[in-house]
C-alpha cells in the first residue's frame, strides 16, 4: 500500500469499526483517566480535561463521529461517577457548567475531525497520482454518484447512485447499438 493510499484510508474512513470500537473505548478510557488522575487536579470536571480531550480526538480519528460522541459522553459519565461520589447530584453552577463546556469542546473536536476528513476526501479524489491524467473518474459515496476529473477543484454530485447507474447502463446500451449499426452500414457499403 502506498503512503498516499494509507493516508487516504485513514483520513477518508475511520480505520477501526465494529468490535474494535468497544475494545478501543474499554482500553483507552481507563488510560485517559489514569493520566488525568496522575495530574492531581482539585476540580473534578472543570480542570485537567486534557487527557480526556485527547481520548475524544483519538476516538474521532480512529472510530468516526458516532463512536466519538459515545466516547465523549462515556468520559463525562465516568468523570461524574469517579469524582463526584455515589448519589451525587450535579449542582446548577460549576459542575454543570464544567460538564457542559467539556461536552461542547468535545463536539468541536469531533466536528473539526469530520470537517478535515470530508475536505480531505473531496480533495484526494482530484489529486490521486495513480489515476490517469485525463478522463472522468466516477465514485460513489453516501448513496450518491460523483464525477471528477483532473483540474477540477471538487467532485460533481451526479445524483442518487441507483438513478445514475440506470442512466449509465442506458448510455452504454445506446453506444453499443450505435457501434453495431455503424459496423453494419460500413460492411453493407
Amino acid at each position: 500500500m502506498t503512503r498516499a493510499a494509507l493516508l487516504r484510508s485513514w483520513f477518508v474512513a475511520p480505520p477501526l469499526s465494529g468490535k474494535w470500537t468497544i475494545l478501543w473505548i474499554l482500553a483507552a478510557l481507563p488510560v485517559a483517566f489514569l493520566i488525568r488522575q496522575s495530574m492531581n487536579c482539585p476540580d473534578a470536571i472543570g480542570e485537567c480535561c486534557t487527557p480526556l480531550f485527547i481520548f475524544v480526538l483519538a476516538s474521532a480519528v480512529l472510530l468516526g463521529w458516532k463512536a466519538a460522541i459515545f466516547a465523549a459522553v462515556s468520559a463525562g459519565a465516568v468523570s461524574i461517577w469517579l469524582y463526584s461520589g455515589p448519589g451525587h447530584v450535579m449542582d446548577g453552577g460549576g459542575e454543570l457548567a464544567g460538564m457542559t463546556l467539556f461536552l461542547f469542546y468535545c463536539a468541536l473536536i469531533i466536528g473539526c475531525v469530520e470537517f478535515v476528513r470530508s475536505a480531505f476526501a473531496r480533495l484526494s479524489r482530484v489529486s490521486v497520482p495513480e489515476e490517469h491524467s485525463s478522463g472522468i473518474i466516477f465514485s460513489r459515496e453516501d448513496g450518491h454518484a460523483w464525477a471528477s476529473w483532473p483540474g477540477n477543484s471538487a467532485p460533481i454530485r451526479l445524483g442518487p447512485d441507483t438513478e445514475v447507474t440506470a442512466m449509465m447502463r442506458d448510455f452504454v446500451s445506446q453506444v453499443e447499438l450505435a457501434d453495431r449499426l455503424a459496423r453494419r452500414s460500413s460492411s453493407a457499403a
